[in-house]
């Protein structure tokens, strides 16, 4: 299953009273730099803040956020780590290290740390919905249907957790029960594409579907979703302000792949626009300039390479939700 939606819960921690004035300052500094989405600045912060209290749990637990939305994972975890020795029950730490760990696509380390915080905290629906994603990445896919019931059981209407009962059931063969989960996540968010798409699929072929949805988070008080770190080989290629050009349109894609394209423009300046606004969200585009037969030239603004059309689709969805913009699915380098 490839990239579904990971829910990060990461609490901003308050600091306390105790601290001088000064280390409060530099506190407050960072959390606003993370609700900024300015992530080496908060980085900077907390790392100055950490010379000063070398013993303040949320700067290195902070700054493992940092860490983590610049996908310096092994960072991230050192700083949660040191964050449990110095304070081991801080709210939302578990969840933290559990999405650090799934990152790194260690599995099983994950669980054990979504294992902590469902003890700590039994009623975290977020931490289930994310156990669930881990478990259907090791293909146990009864458990992972297990830990949705009780995401839904806690909180009937959240939609991702709809969605991945939806693909868990229908690569049970259960097409009915899955039919079901995705007409109730369109009901309560019918703006989203991800169920819609996956139903209309569904309708036309009976068959299991390909691995399906996960993924993670944002950094504020709330739970927010947003994009999973992509695998290896299908890392984005970034071309900042460079404009590539497109392959003719019968050519094949890279060795068959996909990738996400969320506009296609005359005015370049309007296709920068949508660049910047995908890598304000996190994501690397890149611009590719179209001529077509008459002359009349298109700036398409895409992003991602993905092995298979499942897996693009998920991304799709992910996309749209983090980023608030439409995609369609491409095949790579064909227009």
């Amino acid at each position: 299953m490839k990239n579904f939606f990971l829910v990060m819960v990461i609490a901003i921690s308050l600091v306390s009273p105790a601290f001088a004035v000064s280390e409060k300052e530099l506190f407050d500094t960072g959390v606003n730099f993370l609700k900024q989405d300015k992530f080496q600045e908060a980085v900077d912060t907390f790392t100055a803040l950490i010379a000063m209290a070398p013993e303040n749990p949320d700067a290195y637990k902070n700054r493992g956020v940092a860490y983590m939305k610049l996908n310096l994972y092994d960072q991230a975890i050192k700083d949660f780590e040191r964050t449990k020795q110095i304070m081991p029950n801080l709210k939302g730490l578990y969840s933290n290290l559990g999405v650090a760990w799934y990152y790194k696509a260690d599995f099983p380390r994950a669980i054990e740390n979504y294992d902590t915080e469902i003890s700590q905290s039994p009623d975290n629906h977020f931490a289930y919905f994310n156990r669930a994603i881990c478990r259907y990445e090791l293909k146990d896919y009864d458990g992972s249907l297990k830990d949705i019931t009780k995401t839904l059981s806690l909180s009937p209407e959240f939609y991702l957790a709809l969605c991945l009962k939806g693909d868990l059931l229908s690569k049970m063969n259960q097409a009915e029960k899955a039919k079901q989960a995705y007409e109730k996540a369109i009901l309560i968010d019918p703006d989203q594409a991800y169920a819609k798409e996956q139903l209309a699929a569904l309708k036309l072929d009976s068959k299991p579907m390909a691995d399906s949805p996960k993924d993670p988070a944002k950094v504020t008080a709330a739970v927010v979703v947003q994009k999973k770190m992509p695998d290896p080989h299908n890392l984005p290629v970034r071309v900042g302000e460079k404009t590539e050009k497109a392959s003719s349109p019968g050519l094949q894609g890279s060795a068959g792949n996909y990738e996400l394209q969320t506009g296609a423009y005359r005015v370049r300046d309007n296709a920068v626009d949508m660049q910047k606004k995908l890598e304000k969200a996190g994501y690397e585009a890149k611009l590719l300039e179209l001529t077509r037969p008459n002359q009349i030239v298109w700036y398409l603004v895409r992003t991602g390479i993905y092995e298979t059309k499942e897996a693009a689709q998920t991304a799709k969805a992910i996309l749209e939700n983090n980023a608030k913009t439409e995609a369609v699915v491409r095949p790579f380098g064909q227009f």
